[in-house]
């Protein structure tokens, strides 16, 4: 097996990215302002004064209200699509969010359920989703005012060993907490020039692709993300959904930073500081209110393997109602290797474990195809609020971690101390979304630090960790607060 020679347990980089961007250690130090640079690190009691948001017991009336509003807000975008979404407890006490109305089987199910389900007033719809024609069948209910009664015959055709599930939305945040997105403003504190020359640009070589909600359209003074393609259309020729930019403000239009704006721009800023030299790619599949299909997120990840792409970054996840995995990710799994037995190789795919702190597994991260993501304190320590199990492989710090954000002001509603973020902007943020592209960054530089592709690298990477109860092998890249 090959391996990190003579490393300490947990940090197969040892402390390279520790102050490398704030400029605390290496020679970038000599470049930026000792002013700019001291702002740039956390309070003490930065993630002290998150942890009512971090509570996964409900935490106070104040909290329970933020989190109501973040997912009214995800409903009420939702509804633009023309579907209602529901928020359903499962058995765990987490919220789950089916479309109302609507169902997803395999086509074999169909068959032997097609008589049964539409005499119950359902019917297939077009699925609209080309990459899993043949493989999922999206059904929906003919009378709108029969759509919240499915869960009858739901049940009953389970308890037969049909395989029937509710067709959900995949939040970037998980439930039941929300991850505070007030966090703390940390100016821009070394370009991207000087950080690439403050170490080897790792991961040159390689394309990471992050599926999630878009890049931001600002082209930042600091160089930062500024190779990441942007498309500000889709292509009617090719009736896909092109589009990456993440439009910020949308859901609805009203002034403020959506409440998951600018998710994707910080995730792809994590890989650019552990791979600087990687190509990164980014796929719109989630809206700036927090949540995308299944549907979409499965067509997506097909799109970006089919793209080239040796590392796919998940930073999303959802429970569900039974247990059972998402139909639409594993038929997109299923593609997926099929594409790489077509080509000869495998792509690495990463997803985060989910924010609900218990041990029901989160999907996609529960698929064992799928590197699944834990997130720790700053010292490597369990935190309250990550998924953990069995099925986690890796965690990574998930607190505090500094990223470049977007321009915008914060609505009051979602967080507790709302800012506004300036062109250029760095910030901090709280979640197993920021620990995901930490290894997915590290999966890229292990494939050229060592010289092996991604499947390999990860087992260097699994070898390289230091064991953490519930949270797989632990991994200390970049510092948090």
């Amino acid at each position: 097996m090959t391996r990190f020679p003579d490393r300490p347990a947990g940090r197969p980089f040892r402390d390279e990215y520790d102050g490398r961007l704030t400029g605390r250690t290496g020679p970038a130090a000599r470049v930026a302002a000792p002013a700019s640079r001291a702002a740039a690190r956390p309070a003490p009691d930065y993630v002290a004064g998150l942890r009512p948001d971090l509570d996964p017991g409900g935490g106070t009336a104040d909290v329970r209200a933020r989190r109501d509003a973040v997912v009214a807000r995800l409903q009420d975008g939702w509804s633009q699509r023309g579907e209602e979404l529901e928020v359903v407890r499962n058995r765990h006490g987490s919220d789950v969010f089916p479309v109302v109305g609507e169902l997803l089987v395999a086509p074999s199910t169909w068959q032997d359920i097609r008589a049964e389900a539409t005499a119950a007033g359902v019917e297939e719809v077009d699925l609209g989703h080309p990459e899993l024609a043949g493989r999922v069948v999206r059904l929906r209910a003919r009378d709108p005012r029969r759509a919240r009664r499915l869960s009858g015959l739901v049940s009953s055709l389970r308890a037969r060993g049909h395989a029937v599930s509710p067709s959900y939305v995949t939040p970037l945040g998980g439930g039941p907490i929300m991850k505070p997105t007030s966090g703390a403003f940390a100016p821009q504190v070394a370009t991207f020039g000087e950080y690439a020359q403050d170490g080897p640009r790792h991961g040159d070589g390689v394309v990471v692709s992050v599926i999630d909600t878009g890049i931001t359209a600002e082209d930042r003074a600091d160089g930062w993300l500024a190779a990441v393609g942007r498309v500000a259309a889709d292509d009617d020729a090719t009736h896909d959904a092109e589009t990456n930019v993440d439009p910020l403000d949308a859901e609805p239009h009203d002034g403020y930073l959506d409440v998951y704006a600018g998710h994707g721009t910080f995730v792809a800023g994590i890989v650019a500081q552990v791979a600087p030299g990687a190509e990164i790619r980014v796929y719109k599949a989630v809206g700036p209110g927090g949540a995308g299909s299944e549907l979409d997120v499965a067509c997506a990840l097909i799109r970006a393997v089919r793209d080239g792409a040796h590392v796919v970054n998940l930073s999303l996840g959802t429970q569900t109602l039974f247990d059972e995995p998402s139909l639409p990710l594993g038929a997109a799994l299923d593609v997926v290797r099929e594409i790489e037995d077509d080509r000869g190789w495998q792509s690495v795919i990463v997803s985060s474990a989910g924010n609900y702190g218990d041990d029901t597994p989160t999907w996609p991260a529960a698929f064992g195809r799928v590197v699944a993501v834990g997130g720790l304190t700053a010292d490597l320590r369990p935190t309250t609020w990550s998924s953990r199990g069995s099925w986690v492989d890796l965690s990574a710090v998930g607190e505090g971690v500094l990223s470049t954000f977007v321009q915008g002001r914060q609505n009051p509603a979602f967080g507790a101390d709302p800012k506004d973020f300036g062109p250029s902007s760095f910030a901090r943020w709280v979640g197993t979304s920021f620990a995901a592209p930490q290894v997915s960054g590290a999966v890229a530089r292990t494939m050229t630090e060592l010289g092996v592709d991604g499947p390999r690298a990860v087992h260097a990477l699994l070898a390289a960790g230091k064991p953490v109860a519930g949270f797989g092998k632990a991994l200390q890249i970049l510092p948090g607060a």
